[in-house]
């Protein structure tokens, strides 16, 4: 279990092994920390129903792979939201970036997705 924001996440699990739950929701791409024990947010999103292949599949998986190194670096959190709609699912993915202190757009001197709406600097 993990805290992002102020929503409980099961996890981390590393993404290789990971065993996708049969419901809607949240989730966060994540990569170690610096120190033990520690994760740093890299992207959050929603699912109507989690796949195995969800990060595989996902347009910034090249991106997330130059940063952790190795698929086996890269960790998936989730957060269950049976019955939300997609509307209420990307509200709080969006709240999630909003509030992360660091994403990985923002430490590759980018704007993120959040930043970029909201035409706040990184």
């Amino acid at each position: 279990m993990i805290t992002l924001g102020s929503l409980a996440f099961n996890g981390p699990f590393l993404a290789p092994l990971w065993s996708p739950p049969k419901s809607a929701g949240l989730y966060a791409v994540l990569v170690p920390g610096w120190r033990l024990l520690t994760f740093r947010a890299l992207h959050f999103g929603q699912a109507e129903l989690f796949d195995a292949e969800l990060l595989k599949a996902h347009p910034r998986h090249p991106e997330w792979l130059t940063i952790a190194g190795t698929d086996w670096n890269l960790y998936i959190a989730t957060h269950e939201m049976s019955f939300s709609t997609p509307a209420q699912r990307e509200s709080a993915a969006r709240e999630l970036a909003r509030t992360s202190p660091a994403c990985a757009r923002c430490s590759l001197r980018r704007r993120c997705a959040t930043h970029r709406t909201n035409s706040s600097p990184c």
